[in-house]
Formats: structure tokens, sequence, C-alpha cells
């Protein structure tokens, strides 16, 4: 997201900068354009100017002239080297030849024609200096004569020149509407291609900022709600435990310790949903797959709904076929939590009457499945509410929505339907693919007598039960509370599997996973820990752990995990 609003404001940056240099360039040009046209008309002024100064300076040249007065020869003198000079001037040619001050017309005047005005302004030049030189009535006729038929064409001229000033007038006026003209246009593009998609852009990136900030208030509330359900949820089986273990101090009752085994189940099973929570709202969900007692997972599914039932007096019937007395691979904790959540929604939809469980091992297309159909008697659905319930919270257990448990069903492989009951009640069918398992554990599993297993464990209670469990598999449990204590155990004895937890004092597990596979690249180490964070795992097994399970364990599948990995390095050793 951080990436994504650096782009965007990079994309808005260079976009503006784009459109103010785009203005800048052309307010340059029009800026340069106008100096030059500006500079072309003060030119044109002076230009003018001169043009009408040879009319006047041509008449005083003659009146000069006709006076005689010696007084009056310098005046004449100046005023004719005045013509001369703007003559030079008005005519002046580039390097090139070409005129300077003279269009067209101009030219046609000075230089073509009958007589040419650069012939006759400079036979009268001549004629008025050979006067200054030398008075003679004569010459000052010539010149009065020479004079008029020059003023006409310095009249002329003049016009010209005006002509040809106004002309750049008008060309400045329409170079100016053009530069408006494709600033307008400028404008224009801008605000199409660069502002208004921008501002778009940024439209767009509020609205999933908007989007994405709900989506937060959304997940807080619903995890805040998730986290007060589990609360609420936790309780149940907590009281289960504290009931069944009062009457088995009371009556000395085995069958209130199964129950109480079902509850920690429940609680199991409950952990997992908690940690389901952010994946499946992901629709990441990492499918571990065990060997168990398909019977057994069932049975401890329902027995705490059981409980739940008979507090609301409801019939709580469960039938479970022959069909399911195998062992096999699979998800338990999942299929555990999806069986517990379909039986405590229908308990909770139903008031009075009954709760049908069964449970059957069905065959399709050469393919297991575990069948499990719910029937309650409560007040059933119609298929619009039911498609509405796949995209709300509204499901029993820990909130997770109806919508999740078919995302669960759908990562198991398996398929989820809801049925309406004639003439009330829901009949919920869960179907699950399943992995029946041909093969038992290791046949030598419980000869593994011989074997030696270093346990890193700093909390002594799991310590001494883990101990219990490794007793029928092993012969040898060394225990150790942290890392590097096991280092020193492990360098003065040889073990044939470290069974490592990941949080601990002084060394954690992390650490001594790294240093132990630098001594022995061989040994399994079994990471054991109730750390479920995948990104935890994925550091632990590249620093060399072997493989995993995740606390509280149970008895056969650490005894299978154990002989799973020893027959793997073949280290299984008989008495």
């Amino acid at each position: 997201m951080k990436n994504k609003n650096m782009s965007l404001i990079n994309k808005v940056k260079n976009r503006y900068i784009g459109a103010l240099l785009a203005m800048a360039i052309l307010l340059s040009m029009a800026m340069g354009v106008m100096q030059y046209l500006l500079y072309q008309q003060s030119q044109d002024a002076h230009v003018i100017n001169i043009a009408g100064m040879q009319r006047m300076l041509s008449q005083r040249i003659a009146l000069y002239g006709a006076q005689g007065n010696q007084r009056d020869s310098e005046a004449l003198r100046q005023a004719i080297d005045k013509f001369e000079s703007n003559h030079e001037f008005l005519t002046k040619t580039e390097s090139s030849g070409e005129a300077i001050y003279l269009n067209e017309a101009l030219e046609a005047l000075y230089y073509h024609g009958a007589v040419p005005l650069d012939v006759q302004s400079k036979a009268f030049i001549t004629l008025t200096r050979a006067q200054l030189q030398q008075p003679a009535p004569q010459l000052l006729t010539q010149t009065f004569t020479a004079s008029q038929h020059l003023l006409p064409n310095l009249n002329e001229a003049a016009s010209l020149f005006e002509q040809h000033a106004r002309s750049n007038t008008e060309m400045v006026r329409k170079i100016e509407l053009l530069i408006w003209l494709l600033g307008v246009l400028l404008l224009f593009i801008e605000a199409k291609f660069i502002f208004h998609p921008m501002a778009r852009e940024i439209a767009e990136a509020f609205d999933k900022l908007e989007a994405a900030r709900k989506l937060a208030d959304d997940a807080l509330h619903s995890k805040s709600r998730f986290l007060a359900r589990v609360s609420h949820e936790l309780r149940t089986p907590l009281q289960a435990i504290q009931g069944y273990l009062d009457e088995y101090l009371n009556n000395k009752d085995t069958q209130q310790l199964q129950y109480v085994k079902s509850s920690v189940n429940q609680l199991d099973i409950l952990l997992y949903s908690v940690q389901d929570f952010n994946n499946l709202s992901e629709q990441e969900v990492v499918i571990e797959r065990h060997q168990v007692a398909l019977r057994e997972v069932i049975k401890s599914a329902c027995i705490a709904c059981q409980l739940t039932a008979h507090k609301k007096s409801l019939a709580f019937n469960l039938a479970l076929s022959n069909e399911l007395d195998v062992t096999c691979y699979c998800d338990s904790k999942r299929v555990g939590w999806l069986i517990s959540e379909l039986v405590n929604n229908a308990i909770k939809f139903t008031e009075r009457g009954s709760i049908q469980v069964f449970a059957d091992l069905v065959v399709d297309d050469d393919v297991p499945y575990l069948e499990f159909v719910v029937e309650d008697t409560g007040p059933g659905f119609d298929y619009q509410q039911l498609r509405e319930a796949v995209h709300s919270e509204h499901f029993q257990g820990t909130q997770l929505g109806l919508k999740r448990c078919q995302l669960l069903t759908s990562a198991l492989g398996g398929r989820l339907d809801f049925i309406a009951r004639e003439p009330a009640g829901t009949r919920a069918v869960l179907r699950i693919p399943i992995e029946i398992d041909n093969q038992q554990v290791p046949a030598r599993t419980m000869e593994l007598v011989s074997a030696r297993i270093l346990l890193v464990e700093d909390n002594l209670l799991n310590a001494r039960v883990i101990e219990k469990m490794l007793q029928p598999i092993a012969k040898l449990v060394t225990h150790v509370e942290h890392g590097e204590s096991a280092l020193e155990v492990y360098e003065e004895g040889k073990f044939d599997i470290v069974l490592m937890d990941l949080n601990m004092p002084v060394m954690d597990g992390f650490e001594a996973t790294k240093r132990l596979r630098a001594l022995d690249s061989a040994v399994p180490i079994l990471v054991v820990t109730a750390n479920t964070s995948a990104e935890d795992l994925d550091k632990v097994y590249a620093l060399g752990a072997t493989a995993h399970l995740y606390k509280p364990l149970q008895p056969d599948v650490l005894h299978s995990k154990v002989a799973l990995l020893l027959d793997e390095c073949g280290d299984l050793v008989s008495s």
C-alpha cells in the first residue's frame, strides 16, 4: 500500500511539474516573440519618423537654396548631410545584399520605375551640394524643380513605410491572438490529459483508502466480536471440565474423565479456530493431515455439544457407523471444528425437539468420504436466507460465519449442503474426502526401547507430561530447560532425536536449532510448540528443523511422528 501511495504521489508530482513546465515554455516563447515584435514596432516607428523627415528636409533644402544667404549655408549643409544619412539608413542592406527596411513595394519605388527614388534622392543631394559650393541662378532653378519632383515620391515612400508598419502591427495582433489560443489549447490539453486523469486517480485513491479504512474498521469490529465470542466459547468446555472433574473426585467415575478429555479436545479445536480466523479471511489455509482414529475425531467433537443440547432439554442422538472404525489421515482439528460448528449451530436455533447426528464412511468413485449429517427440528430456512447467511456472521460458535465454514470445507476438498426439512427443520450434510491408512505405524514403534530422546522444554509441567507420553517408545528421555543446556548435553552424549520448544529463556529454540544443526546434520529435530506463527515456522525450518507438532500434543500423534522421523533416518532400534 505504501509503495502504491508513493507511486501515485510521484505520478501526480511529475504530471504537475510537466504541466507547469509546458506553461513556462509557452510563456517564455510568447515573451521572446513579443519582445522581438515590440522591438520591430519601435524600429518601424523610427523608420516612419525618418521617412517623414525626408519630406521636410527636401523642402528645407529647397528653401535655404532659394534664399541664398551666407548665414543659411551652414544650415543648408546640415540639412543636406541629414538628408543623405537618412537616405543611406532607409536603403541599408544586409551583408547578403537584402534591404533591411524596404519591403517589395518600397524596393520597387526606390530602385525600379521610370525615375527610381534612390536615383532622384542621390541626384538631389549632388545638385544641392553643387549649389552649396557655387551658388548660381541656374542651379537654384534646377534645385527647386528637383525638390518638386522628389516630394511626391518621398510622400509615397512615407506612406508605404506607414502601411508596412501597420501590417507589422496587424501581425503582432495576430501573433498575440495565436499565443492566447495556444495558451487556451494548452490549458485544455492539461485539463483533459493531465489534471482530469490526475483528479480521477486521486479520487480513486481516496475511494480505495476509504474502502481500506472501512475494511479495517470492519475487521477490527469483527475481531472484537470474535474475541468476545471466543471468551464465551472457551468457558463452555472449561465449565464441562470443571464439572466432570468434580463428579470424578466425588464418585470416582472414570467415564467423567472421558468427558473431561473430550472437553479438552474441544478447547484445542477452539484454539485452532482462533488461529484460522485471519487465514480464513484471506482464504489461505494450510491443511495439516496426520494419522487419527476417525471415530474418535467425530465422537470427541460431538460429546461437548451433547452437554449444550441437554441444557436446552433437547434430545441428542448420535449414530456412528461401524465403517468409521478406521485409521485415516486428515486434518482432525479442522474436521472437528466443522463438526462442532454444524452441531452447535443446529442446537442454537432449535428451541424444542431433537438433534439427530449421523456419520458414515462412504465411497464415491473409489474415493472414501466422511459423510456427516446433522438434522434439527428448528424453524428451518428459505434459500434466500441461506444466500444471505453466506455473507453474514450470523452463525453459532466462534462467529466465523457460514461463509468461512464453506471456505474451510472447500480447502479440505469437501462439500457442505443445507436442505430444508418438512414441515420444519434443517438438514446439514458435510462430505470430506479422507485417506484411509492402509499402512499402520511402523510395527516396531513400541520397540523403540533403545532410542534416546533429548527434550528441550522450559515449562516443567509440560516437560513432565511429554516425558510420560514418550515413556512407551523410548528408553531414555533427557530433559533440559533451554537451548544452551541442550547444546551442552548433546555434545556429551549421542541422541537419536531432539524435541525442541521455541520460546525459551537463555537461548531460544531458533538459535539452539541453528547451532545443533551445525553440530549434527542428520539428527531429526522435531519442533514442539504452541507458537502457530507461519513466519516463525518458516524461520525454524530454514535453520534446520525436520518437522513440527503443535501443543497440546496427542500421545498417538506424537508416537507416530517420532516413529516416522526415526524410521526415515534409520534409527528404529529393537531391543
